[in-house]
């Protein structure tokens, strides 16, 4: 009789945790139906949805200008209700091998299949977004390029800066503290696949347009800053040593403001040398904070954003057709003020 017991025994601590694995399992099953219910089934107040899901494709660079671009999109999508999902290119000139082309098609091509309700390109250097805008159209989803000035092949639609007016307001600057004794030095961006020679920019054609207004001040010098890190030194100081009798540099962007500073500061002409740059970042403002920099003619980026994200949707929801539209500029330190 004991032997039977002790032969039972193994037989009962085998059943006794398979039961009692079996009520775990089961506790955790329902735990995760609770789980499940209170958020995704019944889709409470504080679990948000969003109606729109929109893509924005951007080179991926830590200049100032996109932080601020993205900003404007974050706060606009979520104005809007739609969900912006980011996908970044490497930064850099187009190669004849279509490096940068295809790592955006790419992108592209991920956001066709997933049949968002919208998406942004921010036009790479060097690539014709047409073709872009024709697969966008064939899909049925609303496609808004961005750029910093509209390239003369663009779309009918898209979202850019203002740089001829951006010119007029720099080359104002310089008159108000210049006036006929102005000898203008330009320092355009590298980027060529607007397919403006440099006297086409609209940045220098603002310039070259103020000054008609003066008597006397003159353009002396343009050149376009390098894709390096230095780009804006090494334009500066050629731009410079050509021509000595320059009394104002007008810088396209930041790296080009940063640049020309150091080469004025370099060569110890500070206040001898007026610069008008563009953009802000840290550095930037602390060289205005210096008087090295006189101001800069910041580009309205998170305007831009909001704009894009903004245009995709109206057209959307049939409420906006493709269109154009171009972002003002703020001016730091203002006149007459403060930052």
């Amino acid at each position: 009789m004991k032997r039977a017991v002790w032969r039972m025994l193994p037989i009962v601590v085998f059943a006794i945790a398979l039961v009692g694995a079996l009520a775990f399992n089961i506790a955790l099953v329902s735990r995760s139906r609770v789980a499940l219910t209170s958020t995704i089934l019944r889709n409470p107040s504080t679990v948000k949805t969003e109606r729109f899901h929109v893509v924005a494709i951007l080179p991926d660079t830590a200049d100032p200008f996109y932080t601020h671009l993205i900003e404007g999109l974050r706060v606009e999508a979520d104005a809007q209700n739609a969900a912006l999902q980011l996908f970044y290119y490497s930064p850099g000139i187009i190669s004849e091998e279509g490096s940068t082309s295809e790592e955006v098609w790419r992108w592209f091509e991920i956001a066709l299949r997933s049949r968002v309700d919208g998406i942004l390109l921010f036009q790479p250097k060097g690539l014709d977004v047409r073709g872009f805008a024709q697969e966008a159209e064939a899909a049925r989803i609303p496609f808004v390029p961005l750029a910093m000035d509209a390239p003369q092949n663009w779309t009918s639609s898209g979202v850019t800066g203002d740089s001829m007016s951006q010119g007029r307001e720099a080359s104002s600057l310089v008159l108000s503290l210049l006036g006929s004794a102005a000898r203008i030095g330009i320092i355009l961006s590298s980027d060529l696949s607007l397919g403006y020679a440099y006297n086409e920019e609209p940045f220098y054609r603002g310039v070259e347009e103020t000054l008609k207004t003066r008597k006397g001040a003159a353009i002396v010098a343009a050149v376009r800053e390098e894709e390096s890190i230095l780009g804006g030194e090494d334009a500066c100081a050629r731009m410079l040593t050509q021509h000595p009798d320059i009394n104002a540099i007008l810088c396209i962007d930041a790296k080009a403001t940063i640049g020309a500073a150091q080469v004025i500061i370099d060569r110890g002409i500070v206040g001898q040398v007026i610069i008008v740059g563009s953009d802000e970042n840290a550095e930037v403002n602390r060289l205005i904070d210096r008087g090295v920099v006189h101001s800069s003619i910041v580009r309205d980026a998170t305007a831009m954003g909001r704009m894009g994200v903004a245009l995709a949707i109206g057209q959307r929801i049939g409420i906006r057709g493709p269109e154009r539209v171009s972002v003002g500029y703020r001016v730091i330190p203002t006149r007459g003020g403060s930052k």
